[in-house]
């Protein structure tokens, strides 16, 4: 034993042998880590804004499953019907907008979605203060962003829900973006308006009131993935990559509830118990093995034939391929038990 506490020749020949490891092993490091993002394939994820609908991507990217999937995922925001335009063009990989990729294949764009993130409306109906329940509505006004919209779609379908005929009980204009929405709401001008969770759980620590959130009465998917038709022949592996890890991140989502929660705090900016209420009212509108009902997409269809005014009814195959989900539900149905419950 050394006194004084003198650190003596074996401390300094530990020290020489860990820098002498460190030495080897960093440059391993940096040679391996560029090797991966060199390998990697670059994948682009075109999203129409920050928000719920997306958080199944946001984890499968900050947890690192596109990563051990082999994939290098850029995300970027671009409003539905662009990128649309930009996934028919090559400029983006995949895209989230899920109305927007029916509408364009109901009128023969090569586009379809491949799997759902969000199989049922991330939407409340809220109203002002004095409106506590469904028939206080009756005489009243609702915002929507559009006549023929989603927005509009679920607004008369709740209005119905309550009891209440959208076309003779209740006036139903056009207000705008939902932040719009919300401040008619505030400053009278619209009695009720549906908005997506986080922004009626906000609205809610200010006095206004829920009436209804549309999840819990409807299925009726609002995001995905898609892909041109073309990419389901040429890079088929790759798409079934995605799938798996946002797939992941969408377990993730459904198991790991106080992680999520600190996601979307950071994500959506709001505080801890607005997290919490957020996470709690939308949690059930995620899919974690990316299939929905044929009737679900059967009514979005027809939702979407009115929107568009289309005469025809498109097949509901020219609109989605679960072919892909099929494969990876079939792979995972072979993986033992025990084995699923280690991770995601």
């Amino acid at each position: 034993m050394r006194a004084n506490g003198n650190s003596g020749p074996d401390s300094a020949g530990v020290r020489r042998a860990i820098r002498n490891v460190l030495v080897k092993i960093i440059p391993l490091y940096v040679f391996f880590s560029h090797a991966f993002c060199a390998a990697a394939e670059q994948v682009m994820i075109a999203t129409p804004s920050r928000g719920l609908f997306e958080l199944p991507v946001i984890v499968a990217m900050r947890n690192g499953y596109f990563r051990t999937e082999g994939l290098e995922v850029q995300k970027i925001q671009i409003q539905p019907e662009i990128a649309v335009k930009a996934l028919l063009a090559g400029e983006v990989d995949y895209i989230s907008a899920w109305g927007a990729t029916v509408q364009a294949a109901m009128t023969g764009a090569p586009i379809k979605v491949v799997a759902a993130m969000v199989s049922r409306p991330l939407h409340v109906l809220i109203s002002r203060p004095a409106i506590r329940i469904g028939r206080d509505l009756k005489g009243k006004t609702l915002g929507v962003d559009s006549a023929g919209s989603r927005i509009d779609f679920l607004s008369r379908l709740a209005v119905r829900y309550l009891g209440l005929d959208p076309d003779r009980d209740v006036k139903i204009i056009d207000t705008g973006e939902s932040f719009l929405r919300v401040a008619a709401l505030k400053d009278g001008s619209i009695d009720a308006t549906a908005v997506d969770v986080a922004l009626a759980v906000k609205a809610e620590e200010e006095g206004m009131t829920r009436l209804l959130h549309l999840g819990d009465i409807i299925d009726l998917p609002i995001s995905g993935i898609a892909v041109a038709s073309a990419r389901l022949a040429t890079h088929r592996e790759q798409i079934k990559k995605v799938i798996q890890a946002t797939l992941r991140g969408a377990r993730f989502i459904k198991q790991k509830r106080s992680e999520t929660i600190r996601i979307i705090q950071s994500q959506l900016r709001v505080t801890s118990s607005q997290a919490i209420k957020t996470y709690d009212s939308a949690i059930r509108s995620f899919t974690d093995d990316g299939f929905v009902s044929q009737r679900a997409v059967s009514l979005d269809v027809r939702r979407a034939k009115e929107e568009i005014q289309l005469a025809t009814d498109p097949a509901l195959s020219q609109v989605a391929d679960w072919s892909v989900l099929r494969e990876i539900k079939l792979e995972r149905s072979k993986i033992p038990y025990w084995l699923k419950s280690y991770e995601p």
